[in-house]
């Protein structure tokens, strides 16, 4: 029974509004209301490609420290100069990565929580190859 890909990653918030705005406005990510169950309490699932891949419950306090056990959340992403420059735009601090020996550029950055976001990008050249 191996494990086949990514099925959602979830976290908790005091910040619903906050977070709304970075997943939504920053990354791009669809408003997964419509498909999110009544589980009994308040929350809100996003949409990567149609898919509920990101799981956020609303909480009134934050018991588990800045990202608890987890680590962090990888996506694919596309434009990497694009990407920087949207992210620019939002104001949101962020690391670029462009490796030399490979076409793998990376973006690090953390939502409103403080969760660790990797946005890898392949297949681009690095600027001192163009």
């Amino acid at each position: 029974m191996p494990l086949q890909r990514l099925d959602h990653y979830n976290i908790d918030t005091t910040k619903p509004d906050e977070t709304h705005q970075f997943y939504t406005e920053v990354l791009g990510a669809g408003d997964g209301s419509a498909v999110r169950p009544d589980f009994g309490f308040p929350g809100m699932w996003y949409l990567i490609d149609g898919e509920p891949l990101i799981h956020v419950n609303y909480i009134d306090e934050d018991k588990s420290g800045p990202t608890g056990c987890f680590n962090h959340v990888a996506f694919v992403g596309s434009d990497f100069a694009g990407t920087c420059a949207h992210l620019d735009a939002h104001g949101i601090d962020y690391r670029a990565v462009e490796h030399e020996h490979i076409p793998l550029k990376q973006i690090f950055l953390k939502d409103p929580n403080g969760v660790r976001i990797e946005i890898n990008i392949r297949g681009e050249r690095r600027r001192s190859d163009a």
